[in-house]
């Protein structure tokens, strides 16, 4: 497939926000499922604090298949240092693409003065530990019992991974 990778922009709100309603319908514990309104995705376009970037199908560029959103804080002790995170549109998932995408974001970030990305992933989330074991990432620490699965009754941790770009 060939796919397009750049920034978001603001014609990409509403795939987004149609992407992340339907994470929410999935019952995918993640960030993105805690925005109450669309408006907020007008945050993360032009955003330093907020790097964005999405892939889409080349011959239809506004139709998001995967973003990765790197946050950090702008105070010059700690611009350098990104907390990522990222969603991949249920067609594609295991694709690869996810991956693809990290890396290119990782490679705009660096560009932006980031030397480090860091993930934190929920220990019952094995896509994604394998998918950040798959980017180099190194597993940093855990955060025991973060919370607890109300469905299952089972404790889930916090895995902290991190990798340097420089």
């Amino acid at each position: 497939m060939n796919y397009l990778f750049r920034k978001m922009q603001v014609e990409d709100i509403d795939s987004l926000w149609t992407l992340f309603q339907g994470i929410k319908a999935e019952k995918i514990d993640m960030s993105f499922t805690e925005m109450m309104a669309k408006d907020e995705l007008l945050s993360f376009i032009n955003n330093p604090s907020k790097l964005t970037y999405v892939a889409t199908l080349k011959e239809n560029p506004h139709h998001i298949l995967c973003i990765v959103k790197g946050q950090r804080e702008m105070a010059d002790k700690k611009r350098h240092a990104v907390f990522l995170s990222a969603a991949t549109h249920p067609q594609v998932r295991g694709s690869g693409l996810a991956a693809k995408l990290t890396n290119y974001a990782l490679e705009e970030m660096k560009d932006e003065g980031v030397t480090i990305a860091r993930v934190y992933v929920y220990s019952n989330n094995k896509a994604s530990i394998n998918a950040v074991k798959k980017l180099d990432f190194i597993h940093a620490g855990t955060v025991l019992r973060h919370h607890k699965d109300m469905l299952t009754g089972e404790y889930i941790d916090d895995l902290i991974y991190h990798k340097i770009l420089d």
